[in-house]
């Protein structure tokens, strides 16, 4: 668990390490691990400082990895359409993703309003950083995703509108998307906080002495 704890210093207050890191050992060793066993309580322990990155870095970080996930697929297969099959995937698994961060942020405190506060600022977060990359992807890749079939729409939008180039024209609609998808991020993200917020109401508390950073 030497690592664990290393990285719990590394998220909390330095005046704070001492005094989380005493309590969570303390409790792992005294009352997890009697009753959880070995496996169980590493996972309760990874799940405790797991629960001290905050919703915007967990946000953060799940737009970096889908993002990314995104321009390499697309660079392997530019052709391959986003389909609706695909799409409900990435969006199933985001859901699951920010349930997970809004029980996380909700259990330690037992307020319903911070699992929602905590689903919205993560979705949020991560839809901000897709929308970025999905900018990037049409900048790097445009000559070839052009012709998939997805692209019909826009590409017919587009002699239709009189402009010279494309990829000004297909940035100009990806910004204008912007403001849709951060909303869409909020509303989605607080439904996720709101499921986790009754999930962690009908769940068996747990004690655990920290300080929120």
């Amino acid at each position: 668990m030497n690592w664990a704890d290393i990285a719990l210093r590394l998220l909390v207050r330095r005046r704070d390490r001492d005094t989380i890191s005493g309590d969570l050992l303390e409790e792992y060793r005294e009352d997890v691990l009697p009753t959880k066993g070995a496996m169980g309580a590493r996972l309760w322990y990874m799940r405790q400082v797991a629960s001290f990155v905050s919703p915007v870095t967990w946000g953060l970080l799940l737009g970096i990895a889908f993002g990314t996930f995104q321009l390499l697929s697309t660079a392997v297969e530019p052709l391959a359409d986003d389909t609706p099959r695909a799409m409900l995937g990435l969006l199933g698994t985001l859901l699951m993703f920010w349930i997970a961060i809004g029980v996380a942020a909700g259990r330690p405190t037992r307020r319903f309003r911070d699992a929602i506060v905590a689903g919205v600022l993560a979705g949020v977060v991560t839809m901000a950083v897709i929308l970025v990359t999905s900018i990037v992807r049409v900048n790097v890749f445009l000559d070839e995703i052009q012709h998939r079939d997805d692209w019909v729409n826009l590409v017919a939008r587009f002699e239709a509108s009189g402009l010279q180039s494309l990829r000004s024209y297909a940035n100009w609609e990806y910004v204008r998307g912007i403001p849709f998808g951060l909303a869409l991020g909020a509303l989605v993200g607080g439904l996720c906080g709101t499921v986790a917020g009754v999930i962690n109401g009908i769940s068996r508390p747990h004690h655990l002495l920290r300080t929120r950073h």
